[in-house]
């Protein structure tokens, strides 16, 4: 019997080892978290053992440690084991650093954001969901919810046209602007509400529900907020990353647009989930994009 249990203890501790093994970069094969659902011209990707950067193509896989950088007039959507959505905009950077899903237990994330824009969409909601992403100015921490964010000259232009921001010293390379789209605790649709909290420099800012942002000058800084963010200030941060939900919605209150938004995400998952799952992809395990989406940009 005790021979017995110190097998079994020495084939745990094993599978512990060689799991370890696999979870970090450049010591075994990359871990895959997702793949790249649609690709609109330029966007490149490199990692330590091929830093060279080389062009995306839809589906490609992504692994952690993977540099994504989108060119001019160019995005990309990654779409993660969970369902979690990346929507990467324009002259943008970011790295997954590290992701870890189980279907029991929820989802953990963290990503760096360098430069750029970016819209989170958090995926199934089963178990207990957490995401990070570092800037270079703070660190936004996101459970179960929707949000857009900013890095660089766009977000000082847009947060400095903002009533409760103003005029303040800003880094046109860290500064930073998040908005929470979505869903608060009052949302509609049966979504699980969601927050996001905005660190810098020893202080937290809540995010909990629509249409309030946050600002983080510079490193060293504390944000500024949480502050709703006013209708002019929605459509600029709407055209870096879906230009045409902000024409659509001008003259009117964008801030209506936010949770049919979120809806039309949760949706997605749906569509992921049923006869389209039965499109070719290279790796069973990794979620097929909305067949009916129509991609524009690299022929296929």
């Amino acid at each position: 019997m005790a021979k017995s249990t110190r097998l079994n203890r020495s084939l745990a501790a094993c599978s512990a080892l060689a799991t370890a093994l696999a979870a970090t970069p450049g010591l075994a094969q990359q871990v895959e978290i997702g793949n790249a659902s649609a690709v609109v011209g330029k966007v490149e990707i490199s990692d330590a053992e091929a830093p060279k950067p080389r062009a995306v193509v839809r589906k490609e896989r992504i692994a952690w440690g993977d540099l994504i950088d989108t060119g001019k007039k160019s995005q990309l959507q990654i779409l993660l084991l969970d369902r979690t959505s990346f929507g990467i905009g324009a002259k943008s950077r970011v790295r997954i650093d590290r992701y870890v899903y189980d279907p029991n237990q929820g989802r953990s994330l963290l990503a760096t954001f360098m430069k750029g824009a970016l819209r989170f969409f958090s995926g199934r909601q089963d178990g207990t969901n957490s995401a990070d992403i570092a800037t270079p100015a703070g660190r936004i921490g996101i459970r179960g919810t929707a949000l857009d964010l900013l890095v660089g000259e766009n977000a000082v232009d847009i947060a400095s046209q903002e009533e409760a921001v103003g005029k303040v010293d800003s880094d046109k390379d860290e500064a930073t602007l998040v908005v929470l789209r979505g869903p608060g605790a009052a949302t509609l649709g049966g979504l699980t509400p969601g927050r996001a909290e905005v660190e810098g420099a020893g202080k937290t800012v809540v995010l909990d529900r629509p249409g309030l942002a946050a600002y983080i000058p510079r490193k060293g800084a504390q944000p500024i907020g949480p502050f709703l963010i006013s209708n002019k200030g929605l459509s600029k941060v709407q055209e870096e990353l879906a230009p045409e939900m902000a024409r659509a919605a001008e003259g009117g209150g964008l801030l209506e647009a936010l949770i049919p938004a979120v809806l039309g995400a949760a949706a997605l998952g749906i569509l992921l989930d049923g006869d389209g799952s039965k499109d070719v992809v290279r790796n069973p395990q990794t979620p097929v994009p909305n067949p009916n989406q129509q991609i524009q940009g690299r022929p296929q």
